[in-house]
């Protein structure tokens, strides 16, 4: 994790209280490896392990989906197998990763830098492209992902390490994400809004997070029409993903006090950029 995210860095249970070093054991030019970062209101202490920061620690998965992302294999197979297919399955049409990356970090400004957070970020897909682009465009800020499982993060380290690129990734919940009020330029989420539970809560700590000219872009799935697609979203939701309708989707971002930019829908697949 790099040290100048440190004064954006708060309690999850108390968003006003930035956290300060309890403790640093290893550090590599600006990165902390390994350390402790301190809660001064609670008290509470949150690791750093290879670089990741971990303000969740043990927790119970709340579904069947978030058991399958806790597992290794799983971390590893995602953007080997399923990401680069899913959204050309998922949409009816020729939709590669290179289109997809695009259209994120165009709507969401990355030339521009600050603060980004891509949340529930897997293996680091959208964090990866909007580093990209900000270290092209020659901005100032930084990336940060954020995601639950310590596995899927691992692979995010990895695959940002390999690449060469200067990311800092937190190991949170979406519904209590560490960040200041009003600090984040941009928030990207890539499907993860379908599995996370709390979807109110979550689009309410976006509300929170985003700085007035920031920019939310969300990339999630909308109930299915076909029956085909109905009878799979179904089978879907035992193991605890969501699929709100278009309507009920965008009534989320109304109720969490986002306002709707734009919005583009491919099948089941809806991109909406929010403020």
């Amino acid at each position: 994790m790099e040290a100048r995210l440190l004064p954006f860095i708060t309690c999850p249970y108390h968003p006003t209280a930035t956290l300060e070093v309890a403790q640093i054991d290893q550090m590599t030019d600006s990165t902390i490896i390994t350390g402790h970062l301190r809660c001064s209101f609670c008290d509470v202490v949150y690791p750093i392990i290879n670089g990741i920061l971990d303000v969740i620690g043990k927790r119970q998965p709340a579904s069947i989906a978030q058991i399958v992302n806790d597992l290794p294999p799983a971390a590893w197979a995602y953007e080997r197998t399923w990401r680069p297919l899913s959204l050309s399955l998922l949409t009816g049409e020729y939709f590669p990763l290179n289109r997809e990356l695009h259209l994120i970090t165009g709507l969401a400004g990355a030339e521009r830098g600050g603060l980004m957070i891509d949340v529930g970020c897997s293996n680091g897909l959208y964090a990866r492209a909007l580093e990209q682009v900000r270290r092209q465009s020659n901005a100032s800020g930084f990336v940060v992902g954020v995601d639950l499982s310590m596995a899927m993060l691992d692979e995010a380290q990895r695959r940002a390490r390999c690449d060469g690129l200067s990311i800092s990734f937190v190991r949170a919940s979406a519904q209590s994400l560490p960040f200041a009020d009003a600090t984040v330029d941009v928030l990207v989420m890539g499907g993860t809004l379908n599995e996370i539970g709390d979807i109110p809560a979550a689009l309410t700590e976006w509300r929170r997070l985003l700085r007035s000219g920031g920019r939310g872009v969300m990339m999630s799935l909308v109930r299915a029409t076909t029956r085909p697609g109905q009878i799979l979203q179904q089978l879907l939701a035992t193991g605890g993903l969501q699929f709100p309708s278009l309507a009920e989707l965008n009534q989320y971002f109304a109720a969490a006090g986002l306002q709707l930019r734009a919005q583009w829908q491919y099948g089941v697949v809806v991109f909406s950029v929010l403020q």
